[in-house]
């Protein structure tokens, strides 16, 4: 008789599976916990909830904005201050204002010497990432406080796939038009305003505004703040990545400098190049040019009250830009670990002011600097000065580039390289001191100095 062959039941089969399948799952949940250990570091938990009968010490850096009197913005962030702490008396806040030329270096110091601010407030557009000492922000918000933000504003905001520091407020650079002068047949105004506009395009608008004693545009500027805005319609305004290395290509930098030479060739600017930016806003005002910029938040404000005043109908136009992106500067809110740890619930009372403070900080900035608020409900109720097509080029969230504007490896080098780098070798190369190949290998190899050197 033919032996009967032994077959293992299903079931034992299936519990085998669901015990791997529990394994992997308690693994996943615990990898947090075991990355952060190894590192050395606590692990944060999002989910730890604050006491009514434990006090919370929280210092919160200011670095004031550039602006001449400080002292409006200090005190409305004191009453802010004044009643948050009304609410949560447990919550003792002690704030630090930093003018601009000692802010990043006290940092500096600060975070070497393990005792950071709990907030730090960068109240310039720039945004820097200080690796593993900063507190990713975002796993404490919920998915309601998230959706406050533009998709575009959080990508912007993002740090390998993390929001770390909040987003507060965006510094928008625009440019101004004279209607009366501004009629270009290659594309409509109203289609830029809605739509943004090429380079391309922009030189093609600039060449017919040409008029017998009227230039087509004037720049601002034709320093780094003329570059800075070129990077930014590249769609690369960081030098340098998060982790240290050089993000700008030879090709990119040579593009970007073949497009300046396109415009100092152009009649529809003012010859030569190296004056290019002179008298710039006599003579916008007196009629003499169609289209000026770039404008910063505290430029174009003034400049269009002082249009109207001198009989000009202006408007407002996005900077230029290959995917029609607008040029807005984040600010942001950060969070720093401190050496000796202090517990989950005093770093989630940090979390908790960051939370409440960011739309407090937006709403400041928008009155006493400009700013536009980083969250969506908070930009219908700002004191624009311009018409309601101009407003909307000016608050437009939904077409932030969604790239950091700065980054460095180490505080301080994301300004640092701008000054001692990038800014020389541009100069150089619009005072035709150098080819577009030398400023290219100028950059780069500054760059490739700054991060091995530091800042």
């Amino acid at each position: 008789m033919a032996k009967k062959k032994y077959r293992r039941p299903k079931w034992r089969f299936l519990v085998i599976l669901a015990l791997i399948a529990l394994l992997a799952y308690l693994g996943y949940l615990a990898y947090p916990y075991g990355y952060t250990l190894l590192k050395g570091q606590p692990y944060l938990n999002p989910y730890a909830e604050t006491r009514e009968n434990e006090t919370y010490q929280l210092e919160l850096w200011v670095k004031l904005p550039s602006i001449a009197n400080t002292m409006p913005l200090r005190e409305a962030l004191e009453q802010s201050i004044t009643e948050f702490s009304a609410t949560r008396p447990n919550f003792v806040v002690d704030i630090t204002y930093l003018p601009a030329s000692q802010a990043m270096e006290r940092l500096e110091l600060a975070l070497q010497a393990g005792m950071p601010p709990d907030l730090f407030f960068h109240a310039d557009n720039s945004q820097a990432y200080f690796g593993e000492l900063q507190i990713p922000l975002e796993i404490y918000l919920s998915p309601e406080v998230r959706a406050l933000w533009p998709e575009a504003v959080w990508r912007q905001a993002s740090v390998d796939e993390k929001v770390y520091a909040l987003p507060v407020a965006f510094f928008p650079r625009v440019m101004l038009v004279n209607n009366s002068l501004w009629q270009p047949t290659g594309c409509q105004q109203t289609q830029v305003a809605a739509n943004g506009w090429t380079w391309e395009q922009f030189l093609q608008c600039i060449s017919e505004t040409r008029g017998s004693q009227v230039y087509g545009y004037v720049p601002t500027s034709i320093g780094d703040a003329f570059f800075s805005c070129m990077i930014a319609a590249w769609e690369q305004p960081a030098a340098l990545r998060y982790d240290g290395s050089i993000a700008w290509t030879r090709e990119q930098l040579c593009s970007i400098a073949e497009a300046w030479e396109q415009l100092s060739k152009s009649q529809a600017v003012p010859t030569p190049a190296s004056a290019m930016d002179n008298d710039c806003l006599h003579l916008f005002l007196s009629g003499k040019a169609a289209c000026i910029g770039p404008l910063n938040h505290n430029l174009a404000r003034w400049l269009w009250e002082q249009a109207q005043d001198s009989g000009i109908q202006p408007a407002l136009l996005p900077m230029f830009s290959h995917n029609g992106n607008s040029d807005l500067r984040g600010i942001f809110l950060a969070a720093f670990r401190q050496a000796t740890y202090q517990g989950q619930r005093h770093t989630k009372a940090c979390a908790e002011l960051a939370i409440w403070l960011t739309p407090e900080l937006a709403k400041h900035m928008g009155r006493f600097t400009g700013a536009v608020p980083a969250q969506s409900h908070l930009v219908a109720n700002l004191d624009l000065p311009f018409d309601q097509a101009s407003s909307a080029v000016y608050t437009d969230l939904a077409r932030t580039l969604p790239v950091a504007y700065g980054y460095g490896p180490a505080p301080g080098l994301s300004e640092t390289h701008w000054e001692h780098t990038i800014a020389p070798a541009w100069n150089a190369f619009v005072n035709k001191q150098s080819s577009a190949e030398q400023f290219a290998e100028m950059v780069l190899a500054g760059l490739a100095r700054a991060t091995i050197a530091g800042p």
